[in-house]
């Protein structure tokens, strides 16, 4: 009867309702509400599901009117980027005919100065040559220079780059002419080492490079090893007999002590550095 007591029935469609299952069958649901609830009860469903489908209603409003006015702003912004991209034209157009006058610019910077650029080119390989033939023609005035400073390296490099030219177009009269006055500088400089290298007062390391620039010039192994064993023995003579000067009033152990301390501080370093030395210039060509 419609005043017996029954148990309600889902009729607001709570979580978990079957409203929500994928496999929802609306006629099926409402036959078995219709059936099983009573007057009351059916009333209060039916209002509930329409409080939910007001509810969906709103929030379907909702989110159609947020979209929309998505919609609107969007289409706004683009027909301003629209509008600014046309106002660009102009000026992209003027950037463009500036490019392009720049181009045309280059083009004719680059026909203007490419004859100039060969004509650049082939005088400093003219100022190149000129040098060379400068360095070639002042040899024997570099030499002299070298002679006159003892510096008798350098005078050797400068003769060892400019002679392999010479001798090959010695038969140039003018090419003989330097080759001559140079060969004669550097028999000037060899005497010059000679005389260098057999003195007592050059040093052993000075006699050394002495050597060697001798050696380089073609001098033979065995006679530079001469000379130089023959100013070091020089050196060496006047150096001991310096620490056998005489010590005035000291008596014999004191003046005996300062022969010793003499030899010691002057003699055996430069002894030292004659044997090293003869062992360098003998590692630098085979002078034994």
């Amino acid at each position: 009867s419609q005043g017996a007591m029954r148990p309600p029935a889902a009729a607001a469609t709570p979580a978990g309702s079957p409203m929500d299952s994928g496999s929802f069958d609306a006629q099926a649901h409402f036959d078995g509400v219709v059936s099983s609830s009573s007057v009351a009860d059916l009333f209060r469903a039916a209002n509930a599901v329409d409080a939910e489908v007001r509810d969906l209603d709103g929030d379907m409003q909702m989110v159609c009117y947020e979209n929309y006015s998505k919609f609107i702003r969007a289409t706004e912004v683009t027909g301003l980027v629209k509008s600014s991209v046309r106002g660009l034209d102009p000026d992209l157009a003027r950037l463009e005919q500036s490019f392009a006058n720049i181009f045309e610019m280059q083009r004719k910077v680059e026909e203007a100065i490419s004859g100039r650029a060969r004509e650049v080119e082939l005088l400093l390989k003219r100022q190149r040559r000129c040098e060379k033939l400068q360095a070639l023609f002042g040899l024997p005035a570099t030499l002299q220079r070298c002679l006159d400073r003892e510096a008798y390296g350098k005078a050797c490099e400068a003769y060892a780059n400019c002679t392999p030219f010479l001798r090959q177009y010695r038969h140039v009269d003018t090419f003989r002419s330097v080759l001559e006055a140079a060969e004669l500088q550097m028999g000037r400089i060899k005497t010059a080492l000679e005389w260098r290298l057999r003195s007592p007062e050059l040093c052993s390391k000075d006699a050394v490079n002495s050597s060697a620039t001798l050696l380089d010039l073609g001098e033979q192994p065995c006679k530079v090893a001469r000379d130089f064993l023959s100013g070091r023995d020089a050196a060496l003579r006047s150096r001991l007999a310096a620490c056998f000067a005489d010590d005035g009033d000291l008596g014999a152990g004191e003046a005996f002590g300062a022969v010793c301390d003499r030899v010691v501080a002057e003699y055996l370093p430069e002894l030292l550095d004659a044997v090293e030395g003869f062992e360098r210039l003998r590692q630098l060509r085979d002078v034994s």
